[in-house]
């Protein structure tokens, strides 16, 4: 079976109502989506999106991050030295400090910290989800950082296999609050973005992006459901486009991630009539 042809295997990550992982398992079982939910894990056990992943049959877990929490410096000591046994860090954590570009915490310690606890939580999830072996991991309102040590595992042989979708238009408006911020900011135009991710926040390659206007009377969730909207029909449409191999990173040198001269090329002829719909859509 070529690329073209076969259903992708996801991994969904998610921590709230998962709206887009309902989006997705629709899409699915209408026929339209050429890609499986196979598993879905959240950090919190009270999402609402286990719930939806449980009435479609699909398996659930939940990784609880404040187990993996290291606490002291004597708890992180001992982990550093005990890499090579049971129970210690997989990575170096110094190395993996260096490439990383989510956790600013100046006090180095501190940092140090709050990276281990999150490599730990990591390697739960991996653990989980390798019986499952997805192509494509899909954070859908993921509420948590993701460390090069997670990337570093999925994104092997050249090939990028962690998507995000962002509620506003990357660069712009990065974090967690990307519908508020843009609104907030007097934005005429809002906008959703599907992409890559990579060791910084929101900042990984777009792969595709969808606007719609704000019109002068609009409050807030007007526009979060303007956008919503527009995501379950973008992110369904990008993980279609890679079913069918029809995606292309171009990158100016280096590993994956390496830098921002990595660009994302979508060779589907129908392309912008796909996104000249987008937009139609955004106004309805």
């Amino acid at each position: 079976m070529n690329q073209a042809q076969r259903k992708l295997r996801l991994a969904v990550l998610l921590s709230g109502g998962g709206t887009n992982l309902q989006a997705l398992l629709d899409r699915f079982a209408s026929g339209v989506l050429k890609g499986e939910v196979a598993a879905v894990v959240s950090d919190r056990p009270d999402a609402y999106g286990l719930v939806r992943a449980q009435n479609a049959g699909v398996d659930t877990h939940v990784v609880d991050y404040g187990r993996y929490a290291v606490r002291d410096a004597a708890e992180l000591a001992g982990l550093a030295d005990g890499a090579a046994k049971s129970g210690g860090l997989p990575v170096d954590l110094e190395e993996l400090d260096q490439s990383q570009k989510i956790i600013r915490i100046p006090d180095r310690t501190k940092r140090l910290l709050r990276l281990a606890g999150l490599v730990r939580a990591e390697q739960a999830l991996i653990s989980l989800l390798e019986p499952y072996e997805p192509d494509y991991v899909c954070l859908a309102g993921y509420m948590r950082l993701v460390s090069p040590h997670f990337l570093n595992h999925y994104n092997r042989r050249d090939r990028w296999r962690v998507l995000n979708i962002h509620p506003a238009l990357l660069p712009a408006f990065p974090g967690q609050h990307g519908y508020e911020d843009t609104f907030a900011y007097g934005c005429k135009w809002g906008g959703i973005t599907v992409h890559f991710v990579d060791e910084g926040e929101d900042s990984g390659p777009v792969i595709a992006q969808a606007v719609y206007p704000i019109w002068p009377r609009d409050d807030i969730e007007q526009v979060r459901a303007r956008g919503l909207k527009l995501e379950y029909e973008v992110y369904s449409q990008c993980i279609n486009w890679l079913a069918a191999g029809q995606v292309e990173v171009e990158r100016g040198g280096g590993t994956v991630g390496a830098g921002i001269t990595t660009r994302v090329h979508i060779t589907d002829p129908s392309y912008a009539d796909i996104v000249r719909g987008w937009t139609r859509m955004a106004f309805e």
